[in-house]
C-alpha cells in the first residue's frame, strides 16, 4: 500500500526560479530554521562519493522530526551516475526520518556531458517514480508565447507590476534564460519603485540578448541606418556571438518579414496575421512595422542574397566577419 507521504523527491526543469521557490517550501515543511544547520545535509553531485547518501541518511535528526538531504545535480558526474544505477537499493534503505531531494538544473546546456546527463536523468526519474514513496516535480520552460505571462506573474513575487509591452520586451531580450529574467525583474522592480515597470525601463536597464540585437539591427537596416546597424553587429560580435549564428538569426528575421508581408498584402492586420502564422501579437506588431520598409520584391531578393552569403561563408569563400560587414553595408545601402 502506498504511503500517504513521500520521502524522496526529484526537482528538475529549466524553469529554475520556480523550481527554487518550490524547493524553499520543501525546506519549510521538513526543517526548522532553528535546527536547519544541524539537520540539512547538502551533497554536490559533481563531487559525490559512493556511500555519501547512506551515511547522511543514517544520522538521526537532532531536535527535529526529519533529517533533510539535498543532492544537487547527481547526473553531472560519473560517480553520481553510478549512484543512480543502484538508487533503488539506496531508496529502499532510507529511514522514515529522512527526506531527500534530488535537484537537477542546467540540463539545457550543451557540451559532451549533455547526452549522458539526459540519460541519467531518465534513470533518476524512473527510480524515484517506481519507489512507493517517491515524487517527481517537473518545472518546464514555458513556450515562447507564454514567457511574458510568466514574467508578469514573477514580477508580483517582488511586489511589482510590469505592463504587457514591457513584459514582452523583456521576454524578447532574455530569451530562454529564466534565471536571468528573474534577476532582471528584481533590478527593474527596485528601479521602478511604486510604479509599473515600463518598456522604457527595460530598454534602459536590460542588456540585449542576441535575438533582440538582431531584431534592432534589422530595424536599423529597414530604416537605412547603416552606421547604427554596423554598431549593433559589432556589439554582437564583441559579446562572443558566432558569425554563423548571427547569419542564421538574420535569415530567420527576414523569413518572418516575408511571411508578414504576404499576410499584410492579403489585407490582414498584424494581429490577424499573428494568428495565421503562429506569431506572438507583440512580435507581430514589431515585424509588421519593419515589413513596411520593404517591398515584397526587395525582401525576396534580400533573402536569396542571404542564402548566397551563408553558402559562401560555409564553403570558405569569404571570412565570416567580413561577410557580415559587407552584408550589413549592402542591406543599409
Amino acid at each position: 500500500m502506498r504511503s500517504p507521504e513521500s520521502i524522496a523527491f526529484v526537482f528538475h526543469g529549466q524553469d529554475e526560479p520556480s523550481l527554487r521557490d518550490r524547493l524553499a517550501k520543501f525546506y519549510e515543511k521538513f526543517s526548522s530554521p532553528a535546527t536547519a544547520d544541524l539537520n540539512i545535509t547538502r551533497i554536490d553531485g559533481e563531487t559525490i562519493q559512493s556511500g555519501d547518501i547512506e551515511m547522511a541518511a543514517g544520522a538521526l535528526p537532532f531536535l527535529a522530526d526529519y533529517r533533510v538531504i539535498v543532492v544537487e545535480n547527481l547526473t553531472a558526474s560519473a560517480t553520481g551516475r553510478e549512484v543512480i544505477d543502484r538508487l533503488p537499493d539506496v531508496l529502499a534503505s532510507l529511514p522514515d526520518t529522512t527526506r531527500i531531494a534530488f535537484v537537477e538544473t542546467g540540463l539545457q546546456s550543451g557540451g559532451s556531458q549533455a547526452a549522458a546527463r539526459g540519460r541519467a536523468l531518465k534513470k533518476l526519474i524512473n527510480a524515484v517514480e517506481n519507489y512507493p514513496r517517491g515524487a517527481v516535480l517537473s518545472f518546464d520552460l514555458p513556450v515562447e508565447k507564454e514567457r511574458p505571462q510568466w514574467i508578469q506573474r514573477r514580477a508580483k513575487r517582488y511586489g511589482a507590476e510590469i505592463d504587457s509591452r514591457a513584459a514582452h520586451e523583456l521576454a524578447q531580450r532574455i530569451g530562454e534564460d529564466l534565471t536571468l529574467a528573474d534577476t532582471e525583474l528584481l533590478k527593474l522592480a527596485t528601479y521602478a519603485g511604486d510604479r509599473a515597470i515600463t518598456v522604457e525601463d527595460v530598454a534602459e536597464l536590460t542588456p540585449y540578448s542576441p535575438e533582440a540585437g538582431i531584431f534592432d539591427m534589422v530595424d536599423a537596416l529597414g530604416k537605412r541606418q547603416g552606421q547604427r546597424a554596423l554598431s549593433l553587429l559589432e556589439r554582437l560580435l564583441e559579446e562572443g556571438q558566432e558569425p554563423l549564428g548571427i547569419f542564421g538569426m538574420i535569415i530567420r528575421q527576414y523569413r518572418l518579414l516575408i511571411q508578414m508581408k504576404e499576410q499584410l498584402g492579403r489585407g490582414q492586420t498584424s494581429q490577424s496575421a499573428a494568428r495565421a502564422i503562429g506569431m506572438h501579437p507583440y512580435v507581430a506588431e514589431k515585424i509588421s512595422e519593419q515589413a513596411r520598409y520593404y517591398s515584397m520584391e526587395q525582401l525576396e531578393r534580400i533573402y536569396r542574397s542571404l542564402l548566397d552569403f551563408d553558402l559562401e561563408i560555409k564553403t570558405g569563400q569569404i571570412e565570416p566577419k567580413l561577410a557580415l560587414e559587407r552584408l550589413v553595408t549592402w542591406l543599409a545601402g
